[in-house]
């Protein structure tokens, strides 16, 4: 072989041993339940359009416990595509709809903070309501095709971001709902302090404990950032309280990586290799379907085993617990 050849040879090994190292690659669902997906308009009662989209277990032949999922601040669906795709997986039937927002977050100056605030606690309520009129929608047979596929016996709600707060806020509302899964959301509305008789599972980035010096960092941007989380620690503490509350972060994770987020390609995570994407999904993963099968399907197995076990990746965090300073603020 020549010495080009070789060169050759040798640079085609390093890229694709950096293809299969740092290139994203969507994970396959780890249930037993091959996966089906379709979109379905539904109507609310005054006849304006709720369009979802819809992930289903294609080999269950019993109805599936439904699980509703509202996505962040202005996201589709899809915004989390990967984690519901699993539930599926694992034999929830789960129904998404689009955000009600159009508007952007401002959080330029403490004045735009105040009315950022106000504003999603507006929002928080308006979506909560979509939420519930698809539910009521799928209940009265809206969608024949998911005929006898829903369990409207067992329901949970799951929510990025704000839609952490929708989720909790649609608990709020409908007695029907068992389960609230609030994946790195602030709290905004009425879930700054009304806690609902739901099993609930807060999962948190880093950044939901920011640091002294984001804080009182100078500028306004990072520094409300951090007063969105600050303010939620003690609120999130007293929701610990409560029996069946669970609080776990995933230490690694930055917000956009509790989303689809993780396996997007970012500058500033150029570096990071798909060995790490795959270890901190399993544990967003694995946290989900063991919280959702102990409250919606009755086995506690795996939630169990995983309660209170700290990890490289996963701390456990209860209502007395120091609270972790390790956050870099998004900017």
């Amino acid at each position: 072989m020549t010495l080009l050849r070789f060169l050759v040879l040798a640079g085609l090994v390093v890229v694709l041993a950096g293809w299969l190292v740092f290139v994203p690659r969507h994970p396959s669902p780890t249930g037993p339940h091959p996966v089906g997906r379709t979109e379905v308009v539904l109507h609310d009662s005054g006849g304006r359009s709720l369009p979802v989209t819809v992930w289903y277990p294609k080999a269950a032949r019993t109805p599936a416990p439904v699980i509703l999922y509202s996505p962040g601040w202005g996201g589709s669906p899809d915004q989390s595509s990967i984690q519901v795709e699993n539930l599926a997986s694992h034999g929830f039937v789960v129904v998404g709809c689009d955000d009600v927002a159009s508007d952007p977050i401002d959080l330029s100056s403490d004045a735009a903070l105040r009315a950022t605030i106000e504003r999603a606690g507006r929002h928080v309520v308006a979506q909560a309501t979509r939420i519930i009129d698809i539910l009521r929608a799928l209940e009265s047979g809206q969608a024949p095709a998911l005929a006898g596929r829903l369990d409207f016996g067992r329901v949970g709600v799951m929510g990025y971001s704000v839609g952490g707060a929708v989720a909790i806020q649609a608990g709020l509302m409908d007695p029907r709902i068992a389960a609230v899964l609030n994946v790195d959301g602030g709290l905004f509305g009425p879930p700054t302090d009304q806690i609902g008789p739901q099993a609930y599972f807060l999962l948190s980035s880093r950044e939901a404990f920011p640091t002294e010096a984001e804080q009182n960092s100078p500028d306004p941007v990072v520094r409300n950032y951090a007063y969105l989380s600050t303010i939620d620690i003690p609120r999130n503490k007293r929701r610990m309280e409560q029996p069946r509350n669970y609080w776990a972060m995933i230490e690694p994770a930055d917000h956009d990586d509790l989303s689809d987020g993780l396996f997007a390609p970012r500058r500033s995570r150029l570096f990071r290799g798909n060995f790490q994407r795959s270890a901190i999904n399993e544990s967003i993963e694995g946290l989900e379907v063991a919280f959702f099968r102990s409250t919606l399907l009755g086995d506690d197995t795996a939630l169990r085993d995983l309660l209170g076990k700290n990890s490289q990746r996963v701390r456990w965090i209860s209502s007395t617990s120091p609270t972790p300073g390790t956050a870099k603020a998004q900017q």
